[in-house]
């Protein structure tokens, strides 16, 4: 390309896959020891070096993404100059990285800083939020959405025949970091109390976030060629420790297999209820009521009083009401979701539930006594769970029906993050 740039008039990034691209090679991470790291640096810096001679030979870059971008693949989406997505809710953007115990080293983390700034940053950085094709347009990292894939290109050829040059904004000489650097007051302000923030969270266990806001500030006071050295180092850090393959096997490929079903008995057909109750509204089960209600599910939400189911439904409200707010759903999409939340406090409208969840206080004699008072209640061949936060608080149960209880200890607060939780089923018929 280098020799035929005088010829060429532009570049298009496009997927022949039904997602534009997925990521990085997960299993050659697993392998790899700490004497691996210099020679997973040159990795990167190759990668990165690739990167940036497509981004600087002073030729349009136009990114047409058909599909998800996750990970590394919304690292190859950040070359383009100019980038054009087809307007899907089920497509995925983001850098998920730090959910693996890594960090988005192929100038994620450098890109998205220089993009949005420090703070605006943090949730898709710190956090591995992800986010859909209208927030990516409203944030400003998609700069136009078409219905179809079929539109793709010819957007991305108007694009490059309007400009004939193109290059990144940091590259212009008079470029500034949105909201600022960690020079300015403010910044310094919120930036002086965000490791201790941090570390609250993670209690020091989780090297990856720390690692990440360090390359935020500190490739947010050099220039964009150290930065993404900065990067490259904590990456191959992150790469070579046993924190990040414990995170990959739990978080990706077990998750992944009990998602594909390795873990079911066989011969027996899959089970969804079609109406589920809740018993304790707090942020367990709010976070509940949303997850199943996003997926169609039915639920009736109890607590001890009208006011305190209320709020729990209003927790789905807020979630969604953020989503309407940035072009992410529809009213009537909200509307449908919410109109799925029944909130009472009445255990007698728990009758006909296929399935009764237990997330009350993590009190004993509560637990028992909620139990009690739903589970005669369940319709025929129906289950009941139990939520535990404490694996201490396992009980065999104070149902009438033990064989068709489950005890789930929930590692992450639903409706958030990703789950991964841990079911106790030993003596379930099914």
């Amino acid at each position: 390309m280098l020799k035929d740039k005088d010829v060429i008039k532009g570049v298009i990034l496009v997927s022949a896959k039904s997602t534009f691209f997925a990521g990085a090679d997960l299993k050659a991470v697993m392998r790899l020891t700490p004497a691996d790291a210099p020679k997973a640096y040159a990795e990167v810096e190759r990668v990165k070096k690739n990167f940036h001679t497509l981004e600087t030979l002073g030729l349009p870059v136009v990114s047409c993404l058909n599909g998800t971008a996750l990970g590394g693949g919304w690292e190859v989406a950040l070359v383009g100059h100019y980038r054009v997505a087809v307007d899907d809710k089920k497509t995925l953007f983001g850098l998920p990285e730090v959910t693996l115990g890594l960090l988005p080293g192929a100038s994620g983390v450098t890109k998205m800083t220089r993009h949005l700034g420090l703070v605006m940053a943090q949730p898709y950085l710190v956090e591995g939020k992800t986010f859909g094709p209208r927030e990516a347009l409203a944030l400003g990292l998609v700069h136009e959405l078409v219905l179809d894939a079929g539109e793709l290109r010819a957007k991305a050829l108007a694009w490059i025949a309007a400009n004939p040059t193109a290059q990144h904004a940091w590259d212009a000489k008079d470029y500034k970091i949105p909201g600022g650097t960690p020079a300015d007051l403010k910044i310094a302000a919120a930036l002086s109390v965000a490791p201790a923030m941090l570390k609250k969270q993670t209690r020091g266990l989780y090297p990856a976030p720390e690692a990440i806001l360090a390359c935020m500030v500190e490739g947010a006071l050099v220039d964009i060629e150290t930065a993404l050295r900065i990067e490259s180092r904590h990456l191959a850090k992150l790469m070579t420790g046993v924190n990040a393959k414990a995170m990959i096997n739990t978080f990706f490929f077990n998750l992944n297999a009990i998602k594909s079903g390795q873990s079911r008995p066989q011969n027996v057909p899959r089970f969804k209820p079609a109406q589920v109750g809740l018993l304790g509204a707090g942020m367990m089960g709010a976070g509940i009521a949303y997850a199943q209600a996003s997926k169609g599910m039915t639920t009736v939400l109890k607590d001890v009083s009208q006011d305190k189911a209320d709020a729990g439904k209003a927790y789905s409200a807020k979630i969604t009401q953020s989503r309407v707010d940035t072009g992410r759903m529809s009213q009537g999409e909200q509307a449908a979701l919410l109109s799925r939340i029944t909130a009472t406090d009445q255990v007698a409208d728990l009758a006909g539930c296929e399935l009764i969840i237990e997330a009350v206080f993590e009190r004993r004699d509560l637990k028992a006594k909620v139990t009690q008072e739903a589970e005669p209640l369940l319709a025929p061949g129906g289950f009941f769970r139990v939520e535990h936060l404490h694996l201490a608080d396992c009980q065999p149960g104070h149902g009438q029906r033990p064989a068709r209880k489950i005890h789930r200890h929930p590692f992450l607060q639903p409706g958030r993050q990703n789950e991964a939780g841990r079911d106790h089923s030993r003596q379930a018929d099914r």
